[in-house]
């Protein structure tokens, strides 16, 4: 048994350096796929991340012009909750605004500045249902309306820039995804077939000796696992380490680009996975072809 399997795995090798030169243009277009492969997984998780950033994006900060009392504070708050579109009207006193400004830049850039120059405002988040482009603009010009307010400020042009975006962010990659796994199928299994042609009288000797289909199966998939792991994995560290030193130059992609180790994985999964079944399958067609000629 051991001595049968050592023979199949050293006919996998041997495949690889007697047929070279249909090995190595395959292994070539299997790493150019995983790198398409990898940086479509990119531009998902990047789409994906910015989805998440876009959903704290529907809010509006209104500021006062002058400071009022809790009452007025109360009143103004029950008006803005009658625009529906609004889930919460949170008010956010110098105080609070002092803190969070501290927490964003350097104390130092108020120290020439005498007392709290920082306004009184409220924030509001519109309902989930409501988180339109359309529908924030519509608020952004309700809220504005409101004559106690100085100034109102919302990222609304970042949203209309993300909206307009995420379907090329999620579509392209998708079909590219779709195109690169049917190019490999197709690539994979001519280099079987070619393979296999080029071992035919071998691959018949077998079989009139009473081979099994395993036995003749088995080391073209592991060919096709060796194929798959090897460029696939290349390409998988060639991506991590671009990551890293894109990371290194723009800390800003660390959030997008988090688990990105963990889809790199994926695809030497899936690249494998297809080389092995191309190959499985590029063989049962063989072998039932050659049977049925017979």
């Amino acid at each position: 048994m051991f001595s049968q399997i050592r023979y199949l795995i050293s006919e996998s090798f041997r495949g690889w350096k007697e047929h070279h030169t249909v090995v190595f243009p395959s292994l070539v277009t299997i790493f150019l796929c995983a790198v398409l492969l990898g940086l479509s997984g990119a531009f998902l998780l990047g789409a994906y991340r910015l989805s998440s950033v876009e959903e704290r994006l529907y809010r509006v900060e209104a500021f006062l012009k002058n400071p009022v009392s809790m009452d007025s504070v109360q009143k103004l708050q029950n008006e803005l909750l009658q625009i529906k579109q609004l889930d919460s009207v949170i008010y956010k006193s110098p105080d609070s605004a002092m803190q969070d400004f501290k927490k964003r830049f350097s104390g130092e850039m108020l120290a020439l500045v005498n007392g709290n120059p920082l306004p009184a405002s409220f924030v509001m988040n519109l309902a989930p249902r409501y988180r339109q482009p359309s529908l924030l603009h519509e608020v952004v010009l309700l809220v504005k309306k409101n004559p106690a307010f100085d100034a109102v400020e919302s990222p609304t042009s970042f949203v209309d820039r993300i909206t307009e975006w995420k379907f090329s962010m999620i579509f392209w990659p998708i079909a590219t995804t779709v195109l690169i796994f049917v190019t490999l199928f197709l690539i994979i299994g001519n280099a079987v077939r070619l393979s296999l042609f080029s071992r035919k009288l071998l691959v018949e000797n077998i079989q009139y000796a009473g081979g099994s289909a395993f036995f003749i199966e088995f080391p073209f998939l592991m060919e096709g696992i060796m194929q798959g792991v090897f460029a696939s994995g290349i390409a998988a560290l060639l991506l991590g380490f671009a990551e890293r030193s894109l990371i290194q130059e723009i800390p800003v992609l660390e959030y997008y680009l988090s688990g990105y180790s963990v889809l790199l994985v994926l695809v030497v999964v899936a690249v494998t996975l297809v080389s092995v079944y191309s190959s499985y399958r590029s063989v049962r067609r063989f072998l039932k072809r050659d049977v049925s000629e017979n």
